[in-house]
C-alpha cells in the first residue's frame, strides 16, 4: 500500500457521518497508526534497496582489482610447482606402471587354422602377474598353462626391445567352439586388460526342429511325421548354428497337389530331388519359424522343411549340388492334417434297366485310414425315410464293391466338394439289377478317427438318361432342332416344349405331333442302352402345335428377329427323363446368317474393285490428255 493510498483511507475514516463522528477516541487513534505503519514500511524499503545496491557495487570493484593483480605477478610460484611435478618421476623411476601396447582385435577364421593373439607390454615387471581369460576363465599365465587343453599354448616370451615384452596366446586348430573373447589382464590396480574377439567360421547347420501346438510342446512319437487335428494351432521353430550367421527359410511341399496316381503320402525319409517333379514346393517363411492359426488339410498338410544357409554353406540338397556340408543345412517334419471323410460323387444319376450292370461311385479324401461301406433309402409310408446297409457279402448278395487309385477328375454336384483333389474311387456294383427292388437312392458312408460322413444320395433309375443337344440347323427357312437319348427300355413318349427366350419359365408351349425319332444303335460301342436320335423343324406351317393343357391345336410361327428355347424330355415304361438344357435358336439360322455375310462381303468386294477400275481408267485419261 503507498503512502497516497493509505491517506486516502484516514480521509474516508475521518469524514464519517454523524454516527462516525460519535465514535470513540480509540477509533481516530487507530486509524492514525495504520498511516504510521504504512509509511514506515515504504521508508525501510528504500533503504534496503540502497544497501543492496551500494555493496553490489563494491563487490564488483573488488573483482575488478583481483584480475588486475594477476595479471601483473610474474608467475614465480607456478614455475616451482611444475618443476617439481617434472622431477618427481626422476625420482620415482624404479616405480614405472606397466601398460599394454596391443589394441584389441577381432580375429575372424576358418575351422582347423592356428590363431595367434598378442598381447606386447611394456615396462613389465615382476611385481604383477600376466594373465590370459577365456571369457570368466582363466586358461593361461607367463610361467604355466591353467588349461588341460593341448591346443591352448603360451608363445614364446621374447624380449626384441627394452621397451616391450610380447605375450601371445596360441591355440591350434581351432574350432567353433572356440569362437568367443579372450582377455589380456595384468593384475595392477586397477587391472589393465585388453579382449580380442575370437570369431571362427562354420558351416550353417540346422540343429533340431520343433513342433509347438496351443497346449505347449507337440510330441512326433520319436518320428519325422506329426499328426494334428483340423483346425488346431501349429508352430513349428528351426534351430540353427553357423558363422556367419546363417538365413533360414521354411519350405512346404503340399500333400494334395501330386500328379495322378501318385501316393498322396509321403515318406519320413524322404528323396527331395524325387519328388520335386511330382509335386509343388513353395516357401512359407523367411524366419525360422512357421505358425498356423487354424490348419486345414488340403492347404496345410505336406513336408515342411527348414533350410540354413550362410558362405560357408554353398549348394543345396535339393539340386543335387549341395557341398559336404549342405546335408546338415536342411530337416523337416510331415505334417498330417486328420479331418472328416470328404466326399465326392462323380454321377449323381445313374441310368440302367433291369437285367443289365450298374455302377455307382463316390470319391473319398480323408486321413488317417478310411472305411466305406453302403447305404439304401428306404421309404416309409407314415414317417421319414431312412437308410439300411447293403450287405456286400455272403454268397446270396446282390453286390460286389471294389477300390481304385486316386484321381485328379474333376466330380459334379457333391455337397460334400472342397477344394481337395478326389481321393481313392469306391465303387458299388448290382450284378443284375432287378426292377424297382433294386431302383432307389444310395450314398456311400466313409469312416475314420475325425469322425462319419456321408455323401449326397446317388439315384438309381430306369428311366431314359437327360436327353442331349445335338445340333442347330437351317432346313429351308425354319429352324432344325436335334438331340439323342440313351435308354435301357424302348422310348414311349417325348415331350418338347419352346419359348420366347425373354419370356417366364411359366409360358412354356407344348409342341404337336411328336418329333421325329431314329434308333441309331442297340448297344456296343454306346454301351448296353439303347440311344435314340429325334429332330423337329420349327417354323413348319404344316405341323399342328398344342398349348400346355389346352385342347386346340395352332401352327407353329416364329416372329422375325425374336430369340427362342426349346427343351425336351423322353419317357420309357420306368418314367420320364429331365428336362434338357435349353437350346437358343431363332428364325435366321446360323447357316443363313453366313450365306448372307457371305454374299454381302462379295457384293462389298465387287464394289470396291469397280470403284477402283474407275479410278484409275479416270487418271489415265488425265494424264494423257495432259
Amino acid at each position: 500500500m503507498t503512502i497516497k493510498a493509505a491517506t486516502t483511507t484516514a480521509v474516508v475514516a475521518t469524514a464519517a457521518t454523524p454516527r462516525r463522528r460519535r465514535a470513540s477516541g480509540f477509533a481516530r487513534m487507530a486509524a492514525f497508526l495504520l498511516v504510521a505503519s504504512v509509511v514506515l514500511a515504504d521508508v525501510i524499503r528504500v533503504c534496503e534497496c540502497r544497501t543492496l545496491r551500494d555493496n553490489n557495487y563494491r563487490l564488483q570493484r573488488l573483482r575488478r582489482d583481483d584480475k588486475s593483480s594477476d595479471y601483473m605477478g610474474d608467475g614465480t610460484v607456478g614455475d616451482e610447482d611444475e618443476d617439481s611435478e617434472e622431477a618427481s618421476p626422476d625420482a620415482s623411476g624404479s616405480n614405472t606402471m606397466p601398460s599394454i601396447l596391443t589394441s584389441g582385435l577381432v580375429v575372424e577364421t576358418i575351422e582347423g587354422t592356428t590363431v595367434n593373439l598378442p598381447c606386447k607390454i611394456a615396462n613389465a615387471s615382476d611385481d604383477y602377474a600376466v594373465i590370459w581369460i577365456n571369457g570368466t576363465k582363466s586358461i593361461m599365465t607367463a610361467y604355466y598353462s591353467m588349461t588341460t587343453d593341448p591346443r591352448v599354448k603360451s608363445g614364446t616370451q621374447s624380449e626384441t626391445s627394452a621397451e616391450y615384452q610380447e605375450h601371445t596366446l596360441i591355440i591350434e586348430q581351432v574350432t567353433r567352439m572356440d569362437s568367443g573373447f579372450y582377455t589380456c589382464r595384468i593384475t595392477t590396480t586397477p587391472p589393465l586388460e585388453i579382449t580380442h574377439t575370437l570369431r571362427v567360421t562354420h558351416p550353417a547347420k540346422v540343429l533340431t526342429v520343433q513342433a509347438m501346438g496351443s497346449t505347449g510342446s507337440l510330441s512326433t512319437g520319436g518320428s519325422k511325421k506329426l499328426a494334428v487335428k483340423q483346425g488346431e494351432l501349429v508352430q513349428l521353430v528351426c534351430s540353427v548354428a553357423g558363422y556367419p550367421e546363417p538365413t533360414v527359410q521354411w519350405t512346404r511341399r503340399a500333400k494334395y497337389h501330386q500328379q495322378p496316381h501318385q501316393s498322396t503320402s509321403v515318406s519320413p525319409d524322404h528323396d527331395q530331388k524325387d519328388s520335386a517333379s511330382t509335386s509343388s514346393t513353395v516357401v512359407v517363411s523367411n524366419t525360422n519359424e512357421v505358425r498356423i492359426d487354424s490348419v486345414v488339410a488340403y492347404r496345410d498338410a505336406g513336408y515342411y522343411e527348414c533350410s540354413a544357409h550362410n558362405s560357408i554353406t554353398t549348394g543345396s540338397t535339393t539340386s543335387g549340388s549341395g557341398g559336404p556340408n549342405a546335408a546338415n543345412a536342411h530337416m523337416g517334419i510331415e505334417l498330417e492334417v486328420e479331418f472328416l471323410p470328404d466326399i465326392v460323387v462323380p454321377r449323381l444319376i445313374v441310368n440302367t434297366g433291369e437285367t443289365y450292370t450298374a455302377q455307382m461311385a463316390c470319391s473319398v479324401q480323408a486321413y488317417p485310414k478310411v472305411k466305406v461301406t453302403w447305404e439304401k433309402e428306404v421309404l416309409t409310408p407314415n414317417g421319414p425315410p431312412s437308410s439300411t446297409p447293403v450287405v456286400i457279402e455272403g454268397p446270396n448278395s446282390r453286390y460286389d464293391s471294389s477300390r481304385q487309385s486316386a484321381t485328379q477328375n474333376t466330380s459334379q454336384g457333391s455337397g460334400n466338394a472342397t477344394a481337395m483333389p478326389a481321393g481313392p474311387t469306391f465303387v458299388l456294383r448290382v450284378k443284375q439289377v432287378q426292377g424297382p427292388q433294386d431302383f432307389g437312392r444310395y450314398r456311400c458312408r466313409a469312416e475314420n478317427r475325425a469322425g462319419v460322413s456321408y455323401s449326397d444320395y446317388i439315384t438309381l433309375t430306369g428311366s431314359p438318361a437327360r436327353p442331349q443337344p445335338s445340333y442347330v440347323k437351317v432346313k429351308g427357312k425354319a429352324p432344325e432342332l436335334a438331340w439323342t437319348v440313351d435308354s435301357w427300355s424302348p422310348l414311349i413318349e417325348y415331350q418338347l416344349q419352346y419359348r420366347q427366350q425373354q419370356d417366364s419359365l411359366a409360358s412354356w408351349t407344348d409342341v404337336k405331333p411328336q418329333p421325329q425319332v431314329v434308333e441309331t444303335s442297340t448297344g456296343g460301342n454306346a454301351g448296353d442302352e439303347r440311344r435314340y436320335a429325334m429332330s423337329y423343324v420349327f417354323g413348319d406351317n404344316g405341323q399342328p402345335q398344342q398349348t400346355a393343357g389346352a385342347p386346340a391345336t395352332v401352327p407353329v410361327t416364329l416372329q422375325h428377329g425374336t430369340t427362342y428355347v426349346a427343351r425336351l424330355k423322353a419317357r420309357n415304361v420306368h418314367g420320364w427323363s429331365d428336362w434338357s438344357a435349353d437350346v437358343v435358336f431363332a428364325e435366321a439360322s446360323v447357316g443363313e446368317a453366313s450365306g448372307a455375310s457371305g454374299l454381302q462381303q462379295y457384293c462389298s468386294t465387287a464394289l470396291v474393285t469397280s470403284i477402283v477400275l474407275v479410278v484409275t481408267a479416270l487418271v489415265a485419261t488425265a494424264t494423257s490428255a495432259c
